[in-house]
């Protein structure tokens, strides 16, 4: 059962294209955010989709972001503001198996621009587990409340969508 776990965990880490599912200017309080993604399936599932939930909080002071989210991985993130509207934001995700203790890590930087009133565009660059670099190209739009993007990360396409919350400091 354990090995079954973990060939999945090992698939779904080159497979899952990760939400980014945040704006490109580093939050000024706190935000939570709770969502999902849904991606194509592989050929041998019985299923034309599947899904993953998403959780995510956030705290910043405007400049700078720390983060914690959550969707298969547990992903340690920053984000620092370069200019008005563009920000660079990375983080480390951290593939675990709960009885082993941690199995491997990944990584991933990238930017996020605002594109005009609520849209942004965020390339970045994923470090899999084994060595393998994989790009991720996503567009979204940043709503009071809400937020909705589509993309194509690791190895396939991919539409998320959260509600989000925030507090003033």
């Amino acid at each position: 059962m354990r090995v079954w776990v973990l060939g999945l965990a090992a698939f779904l880490v080159g497979c899952v294209p990760m939400a980014v599912l945040q704006p490109p200017e580093p939050v000024r309080g706190q935000r939570f955010t709770l969502g999902g993604s849904l991606f194509p399936a592989p050929t041998q599932s019985p299923y034309p989709v599947w899904g993953l939930p998403y959780l995510g909080y956030a705290i910043g002071d405007g400049e700078r972001e720390f983060s914690l989210a959550f969707q298969l991985p547990l992903r340690l993130g920053m984000k620092v503001r370069l200019a008005e509207g563009v920000s660079l934001e990375g983080g480390l995700s951290l593939w675990g198996d709960l009885q082993q203790g941690l199995t491997g890590t990944s990584a991933d930087a990238g930017l996020l621009w605002r594109l005009g009133e609520g849209f942004y565009l965020s390339p970045r660059l994923h470090l899999l587990p084994w060595g393998a670099f994989s790009p991720q190209l996503t567009l979204g739009y940043w709503g009071e409340g809400w937020a909705l993007e589509g993309g194509y990360g690791p190895r396939g396409p991919y539409l998320a969508l959260g509600f989000h919350g925030q507090t003033a400091p």
